[in-house]
């Protein structure tokens, strides 16, 4: 991928609601600088969601937006403390990837992210190390299968 990602870790992430999982990994976002406008983002993503749902399965959610609100690219890694309810039908996630993009962003770069991403995690050593590797060796993991 030419344009380089920044990663963004969260572990024990404490939340009961979908929403309350989102605003809380966006307000970690806009804390580190990668947001200008938090509550436009929050939009885009919960818009996007209510239409298509981004759970892929294994207890993972892959919610995301290109959006105005957005300064800078990154992928928000959450794990969550306790699972949550991510559809309608009640698909639990325990582990939230947050694409934010920004909305000029060029080549369709949240579309290659989120397609990079998903066909990583359908690899169960994959999924494994994002649920249980520690923060160095996950963030070398990340950078080193999304440049593959």
């Amino acid at each position: 991928m030419a344009e380089k990602i920044d990663f963004l870790i969260l572990y024990d992430l404490k939340a009961d609601l979908k929403e309350e999982a989102i605003k809380t990994i966006i307000e970690k976002l806009e804390q580190e600088n990668y947001l200008n406008d938090k509550e436009q983002f929050f939009k885009d993503v919960v818009e996007r969601e209510s239409k298509y749902p981004t759970y892929i399965g294994y207890g993972i959610g892959l919610p995301h937006s290109q959006s105005i609100g957005v300064n800078k690219p990154c992928v928000a890694i959450s794990r969550l403390k306790n699972s949550i309810d991510w559809t309608a039908e009640k698909e639990k996630v325990d582990t939230i990837f947050l694409i934010a993009v920004p909305k000029e962003s060029k080549d369709n770069l949240h579309l290659k992210i989120l397609a990079k991403l998903s066909r990583l995690l359908m690899h169960e050593d994959f999924r494994e190390g994002v649920k249980n590797l520690k923060e160095k060796e996950l963030l070398e993991l990340l950078n080193k299968k999304i440049e593959e």
